[in-house]
């Protein structure tokens, strides 16, 4: 085999690799995005329909701290603690070492099944909870079997989130695995055309039919004789 054969196998492989490495990068945006949707979704409608719905009256408006760090030999690690001593620590090891997010809860109570009462914490964003006043009341949705996870009633803006990100993975995945995007509405575009070809009237088409008919019998039709045109004689042919 000589070099130009080599140098040709080698320039077909690279492209065949690079194009490889490509569809994986597509195939990774695509199963991320599309995975946490559909995850998003499932989790949110499984616990709508086997949760339990109660009233919870709100205690107090309140600062959560979760904390992220590392130690050495150690997987890095993420806790909740009081945002006094995360603060205080962050400022002795540093924001780069030791990460602190503030989140706002709220402190709510409500009764289970049984009738105990029961208190979790909340996060105001997704109950929309921080104008509310203590000692109001909202729809709480929690777990049978983990009381503590309680999260607000099913809404259109919930499943938005999660139906975007599906939405947008769908498509990465679709050029990963080479489907062209007329598949994904073809169905569609078939059944419409398919609904309007058995849509059209019978009678829309007898006057076809007719003229047809007519068209072929011509011959047979009957005209009177007086109404006849006799063809005018050909110029220069009129004298003789």
């Amino acid at each position: 085999m000589n070099w130009a054969k080599l140098f040709a196998k080698a320039k077909e492989n690279h492209a065949r690799s690079s194009r490889m490495g490509a569809i994986g990068t597509v195939f990774t945006f695509g199963a991320i995005f599309a995975g946490a949707g559909a995850i998003t979704l499932y989790s949110a409608v499984t616990h709508q329909i086997h949760g339990k719905l109660a009233t919870a009256t709100l205690l107090e408006h309140t600062k959560q701290c979760t904390v992220e760090y590392q130690r050495i030999g150690e997987e890095r690690r993420k806790e909740q603690w009081s945002c006094k001593e995360a603060e205080d620590l962050q400022r002795v090891l540093g924001p780069a070492k030791f990460r602190v997010s503030h989140d706002s809860v709220a402190r709510v109570r409500f009764q289970l099944e049984g009738g105990r009462a029961h208190e979790a914490n909340i996060d105001e964003y997704k109950f929309k909870s921080s104008q509310l006043a203590v000692g109001a009341t909202l729809p709480v949705v929690y777990a049978p079997d983990n009381p503590s996870d309680v999260r607000p009633k099913l809404s259109w803006e919930q499943l938005s989130v999660a139906l975007v990100l599906f939405a947008i993975g769908i498509p990465f995945l679709m050029v990963a695995f080479g489907i062209p995007f007329s598949a994904l509405f073809g169905w569609a575009f078939r059944g419409r055309a398919s609904r309007a070809g058995e849509a059209v009237p019978f009678e829309h088409s007898a006057p076809t039919l007719t003229g047809a008919s007519e068209l072929r019998d011509g011959s047979k039709s009957t005209r009177r004789p007086d109404t006849m045109v006799t063809p005018r004689s050909s110029f220069g042919m009129r004298n003789r």
